[in-house]
């Protein structure tokens, strides 16, 4: 019967070939025999990996300038990307790592210092629904920490006042020398997440994922420090980090999308809610104070093949890491280089 009903199919092309043909006597044989004879290609990977490496630099020079030392400044970055994702059929496995490390010089301290560091690794697995394929549950674990140790620095000689375990303690820093706040790979955060997620909108110029679900969270921190001074007081206070674990809820909003073939932009926005009672440095947190929350923005123009003129902002508030929001934004210039 398969064989009855493959050659009626076949017979049907030929019939509507020969009648659209601009010769109806002529028949295009071959061709049509490698159609549908040929084999389908199989990929025997569903996995896709992708890797780039991008950086940027600046220099200023300043010379009887208002209100700028004299002296050069430097400042380096690069950032490293890459992905390694499955799929097959329902099944979607997302894996991305991220290392972002900076750099800078200037007049003031006679050391280069770290400017920028961060390494950041999620893993995402989820379920597409066989009938509504856009919505589905999700599981993953994000790993978040810094690669190298971090340094208070400065160019005047100053009183530290910290506490070390419950022992207040006061020192003096010399001008140029290092207090160390926190060892490598702290403080290091580590959340998973189970839900459900909703990827509403999926077209080039606009694309909208929502997630939402049950999340976990512990911060690791080492009894690194924080600085917290009070401008009120002569000293430079530092508060001292508490290991914590939370538990509660989370919604995740990611939107992109491009403005024409050469400017894309996209906001990431998280917020995490713990149901667990928290507590920082004898300060019940209750309410609205206890919210995670972190926002990405970016907005990207490529000027060549390489290089593109970028727009980044970072606006969190982590109240067991520090109960004030954290906001970093600026425009840089990348040379981006894509590996895989």
């Amino acid at each position: 019967m398969k064989q009855i009903f493959s050659a009626c199919v076949i017979i049907t092309q030929l019939i509507i070939i020969n009648v659209y043909a601009d010769n109806p006597t002529y028949i295009p044989e071959k061709a049509i025999a490698e159609k549908i004879i040929a084999p389908v290609k199989i990929s025997k990977s569903n996995w896709q990996y992708k890797a780039k490496l991008s950086s940027n630099f600046s220099f200023t020079n300043n010379k009887d300038y208002v209100g700028q030392t004299d002296g050069s400044i430097y400042q380096f970055n690069i950032n490293t990307e890459g992905s390694a994702n499955w799929h097959n059929a329902q099944h979607e496995l997302l894996n991305n790592i991220r290392v972002i490390y900076g750099l800078s010089k200037t007049p003031q301290l006679e050391d280069i210092f770290k400017a920028k560091d961060q390494i950041k690794y999620i893993s995402t697995y989820l379920y597409h629904l066989k009938t509504i394929d856009w919505i589905g549950p999700f599981i993953r674990l994000t790993f978040t920490s810094s690669l190298f140790k971090g340094y208070y620095v400065s160019s005047n000689d100053e009183v530290l006042a910290y506490t070390d375990g419950q022992v207040k303690k006061n020192c003096t820093l010399k001008a140029n020398t290092r207090f160390k706040i926190v060892e490598a790979l702290e403080p290091m955060t580590i959340r998973g997440n189970l839900g459900f997620f909703a990827n509403l909108y999926d077209r080039k110029e606009l694309k909208v994922e929502l997630k939402f679900g049950s999340g976990f969270q512990q911060i690791i921190t080492n009894n690194g420090y924080v600085l917290a001074d009070d401008s009120n007081t002569p000293e430079i206070e530092f508060e001292q980090l508490e290991d914590h674990t939370e538990a509660g809820i989370e919604l995740e909003a990611d939107t992109s999308g491009f403005i024409n073939d050469n400017v894309n932009w996209s906001i990431k926005s998280n917020l995490f809610f713990p149901l667990n009672e928290q507590e920082n440095n004898d300060e019940v947190l209750d309410g609205i104070d206890k919210l995670n929350t972190n926002i990405e923005g970016k907005v990207s123009s490529k000027l060549t093949e390489h290089f593109s003129m970028d727009y980044l902002l970072v606006i969190k508030r982590l109240p067991l890491i520090l109960d004030e929001w954290q906001i970093q934004n600026g425009v840089v210039v990348n040379f981006h280089y894509d590996l895989l």
